[in-house]
């Protein structure tokens, strides 16, 4: 017999799933070692440690606070309210949530990055993974799916620039093009639209409105008349009675702590999901999909 378990063994030893002992490893609550990328568990520790006598073999890890980082999304706002759970949200930009997530400053991350260069139109929401796996890929995290949403232009109603798409913003140096904060996952986006349509030098003078902090400020400028136009969602057009050129089908997906998914706070978010009153919520924003939500997008090697 053996002196190690493996996950699968130790979780029948103890009569769990072995999700649940994840979770246990995840917040340090189990003796445990590691043989290469595979987690096992020894025997006698783990007998000592259910005699109380035992200790976890690696520091605990602290469990990062209920809060969720990352892009601004209305859905997502909407629903932690609605929803009872005990979480905070911390809406600083794609990037910034990351860093978050990196710090163990927040339990959760909206992400939405762009495809990465040549991915397939397809596979939206590549960008997601391929920026958490830059900087997770030990670290215990999943990203599972949310929604997907329309980006493209908003502008006033009518039209009245008849801006169509991203070459027309060449057309005047006088156009005032409003853009997301540094890091937000729609900067990148437009940044990345501008280099594909080759516009950088014929935007160079364009007349940049920068640091707008959200989805629904991009619309709130374009509505005050602080800016002509401006990357964002489709929400954001619509619930301000603004027109909409949608550009691009994109992914926003939850990078999640996997020890803190089984916790209250995102059982709670998650769980109410499944609601009518949330689909019926999901339902009526218009360019918005949750068809996919709650699908692992992703999953890091860390046990």
């Amino acid at each position: 017999m053996s002196n190690f378990l493996t996950v699968a063994e130790i979780a029948d030893h103890l009569r769990i799933r072995p999700r649940k002992v994840y979770a246990l490893v995840a917040a340090g609550e189990i003796p445990h070692r590691r043989a290469g990328a595979r987690l096992i568990f020894d025997r006698q520790e783990i007998e000592s440690w259910l005699r109380g006598q035992g200790s976890a073999q690696e520091t605990p890890r602290a469990r990062p606070p209920a809060m969720i980082a990352g892009s601004h999304d209305p859905l997502l706002e909407w629903a932690v309210r609605a929803s009872g759970a005990t979480l905070a949200l911390m809406t600083r930009g794609s990037r910034d949530g990351l860093e978050q997530m990196v710090a163990g400053e927040a339990c959760a991350a909206a992400l939405h990055f762009p495809q990465p260069a040549g991915a397939p139109a397809d596979q939206g929401g590549a960008g997601n993974a391929a920026q958490a796996t830059l900087v997770g890929a030990e670290r215990p995290w999943v990203l599972i799916a949310w929604a997907r949403r329309t980006q493209g232009l908003v502008v006033a109603p009518g039209n009245p620039l008849a801006i169509h798409g991203m070459a027309d913003l060449a057309r005047t140096a006088a156009l005032r093009i409003g853009r997301r904060q540094s890091g937000a996952g729609s900067r990148e986006l437009f940044d990345q639209l501008v280099s594909d349509a080759d516009l950088g030098a014929s935007l160079s003078e364009a007349g940049f409105v920068d640091g707008l902090t959200s989805e629904d400020e991009v619309g709130l400028a374009v509505r005050e008349g602080r800016i002509d136009c401006g990357l964002a969602i489709e929400v954001a057009a619509r619930r301000n009675g603004l027109d909409f050129v949608p550009l691009v089908d994109e992914r926003l997906d939850l990078l999640i702590d996997r020890g803190s998914y089984f916790e209250a706070p995102l059982q709670s978010l998650f769980g109410f999901t499944h609601s009518a009153e949330f689909r019926d919520r999901a339902a009526a924003l218009p360019g918005y999909s949750v068809a996919e939500l709650g699908t692992v997008r992703w999953n890091s090697a860390a046990n």
